[in-house]
C-alpha cells in the first residue's frame, strides 16, 4: 500500500495519459486522477480540451467498473466544458478544434457506454448524459445561434450523440420506479436542445424524437404513483411548455401570409408535426393530471383560441382543409380532456372576464366538448357555463348576429337535453324572469330547443307534460290579469306548448281560467261568437260589481287577439263606461282593438266612442289610435282625428315607432351599427299601479271549489279498488279537514 501511494504521488499528468486504461485503476484512485487533472488546468501545463478528452477516453472507463460516486468527477467535467465553449467563436480556429475534438471523443464514449451504463445504477446514467448532453446542446447552440460555421458540419455528430442518450434515457427510464430531482435537469437541457432542432426542417425526425422521448419520460414517472392533484411538478410543467410552445410556433407558420406560397406538401408537413405535439400534449395531460399551473393554462388557453395572432388574411382553400384535418379534431379533444378541471374552470372565468376580445368560437367549443364527453356534468361545471352564457349575451352582438344565434341555440339546448342537469335547467328556468330582455329571450328560446329535442326523441311521459303544463301555468298565474310584462310572453310560450302537447281541449271561458284561456286558445270562430254574445249580455246589464267589470275586459282581450269588427256592436255601452273616470283600463283594452280594426270601424269608433279628453290624456293606446288615424290614406279619418288632441310629449314616441308617411324612409341599409352598446336593462324597476296589484277573486269561488270535490269524490269512489294504504291515510287527513269546516 505505502508503494501504490508513493507511486500516485509522483505521477504527471502526462504519465496519466500514457497509462493503460486497464492500469489506471490499479495505479491511482479517482480522486487522485481527478486532483492531477485539477492541478494540470489550473497551473496550464495541460489543455482544458486534453483533460476533456482524457476522461472520456481512458479514464471514465477505467473507473466505470466500481460502485463510486461520480457526482464530483462530472461536476468538473462539467466546469472545463463550459470553459472551453466560452471560448469557441467563428474567429478562434483553434478552440473551434478542440470542441470537435471533445464532440468526436464523447461520440465514441457514448457508444461503448451503452451496454455498461444501462447496468449502471440510475443516478450515474443521469449525470453521465446530462454531461453528454450539454456537449450536444454547446454544438448545436455554436453551430445555429453563434452561426459557427466549423461546427456545422459536425451537426451529424452531436445528433448522433443525442440519439444515443434518448436511447440510454429511455432504457433507464422504464426500470425506474422513482421520480429523482436530477430529471428536471436533464429535461430542460432536452428541451434547450429541441429548440435548435426545431430550427431546421433537416433536424425535424430528431426533434420529435426528442419531444416524444420526454412525454414518454413524464408519463411514466406520472403512472408510478405520483401526487398530482396538489400542484404540476417542475419536470412536468417544464415537458408541457415545451409541447404547447412547439404547437403555438407552428400554428403561427402555417397562419402566415407567406405560407400560402409553400408548396402544399411542405405544408403538410407542419400540420403533421403539429398533430403530433397535439397528441403528446394529450397523452400527457391524461395520465391523471388534476392541478395545471398558470403558466401552462397561458399557452393552453392559445392553442384553443388558434393561437396567439389570429389570421386577418384569407387563407385559401388548402389551409382550412389541413387545419380540419390536422389540427382541429385534437384541439377539441384536448378540449375535452381538460374543461372539467378545477384549475383550468376558473382560468377559462377569469380569462373571458378579461379578455376584450370577441371569445365567441372559445365558448362554443367549451359547450361542444361538454356536449361530447360522457362523464357527468359537475356543479363547477354548470357555474362555468353560466359565465358563458352571461359572457356571451353580456350585449346584442351574438343576439342580432342571426348565423351565431342560431349556432348558440343549438348549443345550449342540446347541452340541457344530453346532460339532464337539474341546476342548469334551473338556471335557465329562472332566466326567463330576469330583467335584460336579451337574456329572458335567450332563455326561452333555449328550453324549447331543449324541450324540442325530448319530443323528437319521444322521451316525455304523460306524468312530465303534466307536471310542465300545471308549473307554467301556476307561472302564469301569478302575473296580474292583464299584465303587460315582457317576462310572462316566455311563460305563455311554454304553456301554449306543453297545452299543444298534451292534446286537452282547451277549458270554457271563466274569470279564474282567463289567463290559461288567453294563451293557449285557436280563437275560432264558434268562440268568437259566443265571446260576443256573452259580453254584449255583459254590457246590457248594469255594473254591479268588479268581477263583471273584469270579465268584460277579459272577453274584450280574447277578442281583441284575432279580429276586432266587433267593436262597432259594442260602441254605444262602451262609450256610456267611458263617462266613468275610473274605466282606464277599458279605454286601453278597446282602443287597442281599434288599432288593428278596418277602416270603417276606427271611423265608427271616433264618431261615436270616443271618451273625455282626461281619459284621452292618460291612455298610451287611445294616443296610439289618434296617431294611427292622423298618419292614415283615409281623409275622413284625418279630418275627424283633429278634432282631438295628442299630448305632445308622445309625439317623438310615437313618430318614432309609427313615422309619418312623409317621412318613412324606403330602404335602410346601416352596417356600422355597434350592438355592442346597445343594453336592453330597465334603468329602474317596473312598478304597477296599486290598483291593479291586487287579485280580483270570485265571490262565489267557494261554491265552486265545492263542486270540484263533489265531482271528484263521485270519481274517486269508482277507482276505490285501486287505493293502497297511503291512500287512505291521506283520505283519512282530508276528510278530517273537511269536518273542521262543519258547524
Amino acid at each position: 500500500m505505502e508503494e501504490q501511494a508513493e507511486m500516485q504521488v509522483s505521477i504527471t499528468f502526462g504519465e496519466l495519459q500514457c497509462l493503460a486504461c486497464e492500469d489506471v485503476a490499479s495505479c491511482l484512485s479517482k480522486e487522485k486522477a481527478l486532483d492531477i487533472c485539477k492541478r494540470s488546468v489550473e497551473d496550464l501545463s495541460a489543455k482544458t480540451v486534453e483533460v476533456l478528452s482524457l476522461w472520456l477516453r481512458k479514464l471514465l472507463r477505467a473507473y466505470f467498473n466500481e460502485a463510486v460516486c461520480y457526482i464530483d468527477v462530472f461536476r468538473c467535467l462539467y466546469e472545463w466544458f463550459i470553459k472551453l465553449k466560452e471560448d469557441v467563436s467563428p474567429e478562434n480556429k483553434t478552440a473551434c478544434d478542440d470542441f470537435i475534438t471533445l464532440l468526436n471523443d464523447a461520440v465514441c464514449f457514448a457508444e461503448w457506454a451503452k451496454e455498461t451504463l444501462v447496468k449502471a445504477g440510475e443516478r450515474l446514467v443521469h449525470t453521465t448524459l446530462f454531461f453528454l448532453l450539454s456537449i450536444v446542446n454547446g454544438c448545436l447552440q455554436q453551430s445555429i445561434e453563434s452561426n459557427v460555421d466549423a461546427l456545422k458540419e459536425h451537426e451529424p455528430q452531436a445528433i448522433e450523440l443525442h440519439m444515443t442518450a434518448l436511447f440510454l434515457l429511455k432504457e433507464i427510464t422504464a426500470n425506474s420506479s422513482k421520480v429523482h430531482a436530477r430529471i428536471t435537469p436533464l429535461l430542460r437541457q432536452l428541451i434547450e436542445i429541441a429548440d435548435f432542432l426545431g430550427a431546421k426542417m433537416s433536424h425535424l425526425h430528431v426533434f420529435v424524437k426528442t419531444s416524444k422521448t420526454m412525454t414518454n419520460i413524464c408519463t411514466h414517472y406520472c403512472s408510478r404513483a405520483v401526487d398530482l392533484t396538489q400542484s404540476m411538478p417542475d419536470w412536468l410543467q417544464e415537458t408541457a411548455l415545451h409541447l404547447c410552445d412547439t404547437v403555438l410556433n407552428n400554428l403561427e407558420i402555417i397562419y402566415q401570409k407567406d405560407a400560402l406560397s409553400v408548396p402544399l406538401d411542405k405544408m403538410e408537413e407542419y400540420f403533421k408535426v403539429t398533430q403530433a405535439y397535439l397528441i403528446m400534449l394529450h397523452k400527457l395531460l391524461s395520465c391523471g393530471v388534476k392541478r395545471i399551473d398558470k403558466t401552462v393554462l397561458d399557452t393552453i388557453i392559445l392553442i384553443l383560441i388558434g393561437g396567439e395572432s389570429r389570421p386577418t388574411h384569407d387563407l385559401g382553400k388548402d389551409i382550412p382543409v389541413l387545419v380540419s384535418k390536422y389540427v382541429r379534431p385534437y384541439v377539441m379533444q384536448l378540449f375535452e380532456l381538460i374543461y372539467q378541471l378545477e384549475d383550468f374552470q376558473n382560468y377559462f372565468i377569469s380569462y373571458l372576464t378579461e379578455a376584450n376580445e370577441d371569445n365567441y368560437e372559445l365558448c362554443l367549443d367549451y359547450i361542444t366538448v361538454a356536449i361530447m364527453d360522457n362523464t357527468e356534468v359537475s356543479l363547477l361545471t354548470c357555474k362555468t357555463v353560466e359565465r358563458i352564457f352571461e359572457n356571451l349575451f353580456k350585449d346584442a352582438l351574438n343576439f342580432t348576429n342571426a348565423a351565431r344565434y342560431n349556432r348558440l341555440l343549438e348549443a345550449f339546448g342540446s347541452l340541457l337535453y344530453v346532460t339532464e342537469s337539474i341546476t342548469l335547467f334551473k338556471y335557465f328556468s329562472a332566466g326567463l324572469f330576469q330583467e335584460d330582455l336579451i337574456k329572458s329571450q335567450v332563455c326561452s328560446d333555449v328550453l324549447m330547443i331543449c324541450f324540442r329535442l325530448e319530443e323528437a326523441n319521444q322521451t316525455w311521459s304523460n306524468n312530465d307534460i303534466v307536471q310542465a303544463t300545471d308549473n307554467y301555468n301556476k307561472c302564469n298565474n301569478l302575473y296580474t290579469l292583464f299584465s303587460q310584462n315582457v317576462n310572462q310572453w316566455h311563460i305563455q310560450r311554454m304553456l301554449r306548448y306543453f297545452h299543444k302537447l298534451s292534446n286537452h281541449e282547451q277549458p270554457l271561458f271563466s274569470i279564474r281560467n282567463y289567463r290559461y284561456l288567453h294563451c293557449v286558445s285557436t280563437r275560432n270562430e264558434q268562440d268568437q261568437r259566443l265571446w260576443i254574445m256573452r259580453l254584449q249580455r255583459l254590457l246590457i246589464a248594469p255594473l254591479s260589481d268588479a268581477e263583471q267589470y273584469y270579465e268584460m275586459l277579459a272577453l274584450m282581450k280574447l277578442l281583441t287577439d284575432n279580429q276586432s269588427d266587433w267593436l262597432h256592436l259594442l260602441a254605444g255601452s262602451v262609450k256610456e263606461l267611458f263617462n266613468n273616470d275610473k274605466c282606464k283600463l277599458l279605454a286601453n283594452i278597446y282602443f287597442e282593438a281599434g288599432l288593428q280594426g278596418s277602416p270603417a270601424t276606427q271611423l265608427r269608433i271616433l264618431q261615436g266612442t270616443m271618451p273625455t279628453q282626461g281619459i284621452v290624456n292618460r291612455c298610451w293606446h287611445i294616443q296610439k289610435f289618434l296617431h294611427a288615424c292622423q298618419n292614415s290614406d283615409d281623409a275622413q279619418l284625418k279630418s275627424l282625428v283633429n278634432l282631438h288632441t295628442i299630448a305632445p310629449e308622445l309625439l317623438p314616441l310615437l313618430n318614432t315607432l309609427q313615422p309619418p308617411l312623409a317621412h318613412r324612409p324606403k330602404a335602410i341599409n346601416n352596417n356600422d351599427y355597434n350592438y355592442q352598446q346597445w343594453d336592453y336593462k330597465r334603468l329602474q324597476s317596473h312598478l304597477c299601479q296599486l290598483s291593479s296589484l291586487k287579485r280580483k277573486r270570485s265571490e262565489t269561488e267557494h261554491k265552486e271549489l265545492i263542486q270540484q270535490i263533489e265531482r271528484n269524490s263521485k270519481e274517486l269512489l269508482i277507482n276505490s279498488c285501486e287505493l293502497d294504504a297511503s291512500d287512505v291515510m291521506q283520505l283519512r287527513n282530508i276528510i278530517g279537514i273537511l269536518n273542521n269546516l262543519l258547524p
